[in-house]
């Protein structure tokens, strides 16, 4: 991949589009920001990369993979998902949001698994619905690893903590590690 404007990208709006929309295959994808939404404020304000999109410029927050099903990952487990022990990106934006963990195994409470309560879990879903935007791409199976690193390396997304060496964002990703314990 020369960089990601190589990349054939679908545009997957979860107040619009319907869940079979998205490949039920392996692939990318990168979350963004709508025009009129922020981050939950930290602190610390990350630099964000942009990508242009039908004109119009969007930000770049996570990157991630599907080996299986962009449909199920994407949006089963980030945008209506009910628990955020399973989706790293709903970690993140929850902790972001000040949403309180709890243990995510019954059997194992003390495991150090989290996710958060049903309540909190709905607003959680709610406001990623209303602020979000997903972008995606199929991939081989064998190469989805290989382009997020390509992905993470190029955007620099700030939610993104594994495989981010970039030196740009890495105070907000300290804070962002901090919340989420």
């Amino acid at each position: 991949m020369e960089n990601v404007k190589d990349l054939n990208l679908g545009l997957f709006d979860p107040q619009h589009d319907a869940e079979i929309s998205l490949p039920d295959g392996p692939g990318n994808y990168i979350v963004i920001l709508r025009n009129s939404s922020t981050l939950p404020d930290v602190g610390i304000k990350p630099v964000m990369k942009t990508l242009e999109i039908g004109g119009r410029q969007f930000e770049v927050i996570y990157t991630g993979i599907s080996s299986k099903s962009l449909r199920k990952r994407d949006y089963g487990q980030h945008f209506t998902g009910n628990n955020a022990g399973r989706s790293t990106l709903r970690k993140s934006l929850g902790s972001m949001m000040g949403l309180k963990k709890i243990p995510r195994d019954r059997n194992n409470p003390n495991n150090g698994k989290t996710k958060f309560a049903d309540a909190d879990e709905e607003k959680l879903s709610k406001w990623m619905r209303e602020n979000l935007l997903l972008l995606y791409c199929k991939v081989d199976e064998d190469n989805v690893k290989t382009l997020e690193e390509q992905l993470i390396a190029e955007l620099n997304p700030p939610l993104n903590l594994q495989k981010n060496h970039n030196a740009e964002n890495m105070a907000f990703r300290a804070k962002l590690s901090e919340l989420r314990k």
